[in-house]
């Protein structure tokens, strides 16, 4: 049985201080007063709750905690499912993407040792992904022939290479072909060919025009005398014969 005491300024206030605790009402409570409380002291009364308030109170308060778990349940229930079904998902995706990067390579691959066995060039294919460029690599005995004069071939079988790929919905790549690291090892060699010619054109104050060559490596030939002190750089000609040319600028020109 649940009873409370409470002392207030007088016993009115005490039973209305009790009846608020409790969340009843006075018909619901036997009420005993224990000091009626005077000038200097205050009232004191106990409230006792009526036996079947009491448990009426008790089974809507349990009712209650009963409804709160089913609404807690399905709500815990569904966020567990959206979270496994968010996972299954990007692991779904992630699988999709891992297959059509297998099936991206291995079509590059097919194409070209297709289009080498037509040029009878017998080759390994290695390839890789960076930076959302795909690079293939050829490399064998006589891949040499797959470079051809400063790199011709090699640029025209990239080109087929790009738009093979792209008809075959690869489309959000770039693709790219070399064979046994050519590129790199030509970049370097035409980045100490503009650095030579750049001291040349420097020592004879005459412009130098270089041979022939594609826009990549004119590009480079560019960017890697932007910075040269007294050097200018500009492209000539028409495509094929597009070539580059190194002009040392004079002082009161810089």
């Amino acid at each position: 049985m649940k009873k409370i005491e409470v002392t207030a300024k007088n016993v009115q206030k005490a039973i209305e201080q009790g009846l608020k605790e409790l969340n009843v009402t006075q018909d619901q409570v036997d009420i005993k007063i224990i000091d009626e409380g005077g000038f200097f002291k205050k009232a004191k009364v106990e409230l006792i709750l009526d036996k079947e308030v009491e448990e009426q109170m008790l089974k809507e308060e349990a009712k209650k905690e009963v409804t709160k778990e089913e609404v807690k349940e399905p709500k815990a229930q569904k966020e567990k499912t959206e979270k496994k079904a968010k996972k299954e998902e990007v692991e779904k995706q992630k699988e999709t993407k891992e297959e059509d990067k297998s099936d991206m390579f291995e079509f590059g691959t097919n194409f070209l040792k297709g289009l080498f066995a037509k040029m009878n060039v017998e080759a390994e294919i290695t390839s890789f992904e960076a930076d959302g460029c795909v690079t293939f690599n050829a490399s064998g005995e006589k891949v040499s022939t797959l470079i051809g004069k400063r790199g011709e071939t090699l640029n025209a079988i990239q080109d087929i290479l790009a738009n093979v790929m792209k008809n075959a919905n690869f489309r959000d790549k770039k693709f790219y072909f070399d064979v046994e690291n050519y590129k790199n090892r030509r970049e370097i060699s035409l980045i100490n060919l503009a650095e030579r010619m750049a001291k040349k054109a420097l020592k004879i104050e005459k412009p130098i025009k270089l041979e022939r060559m594609n826009a990549y490596e004119r590009k480079i030939i560019h960017t890697a005398l932007q910075s040269c002190e007294g050097i200018t750089t500009k492209s000539e000609g028409e495509e094929p014969n597009r070539h580059l040319v190194i002009i040392p600028t004079k002082k009161d020109e810089e």
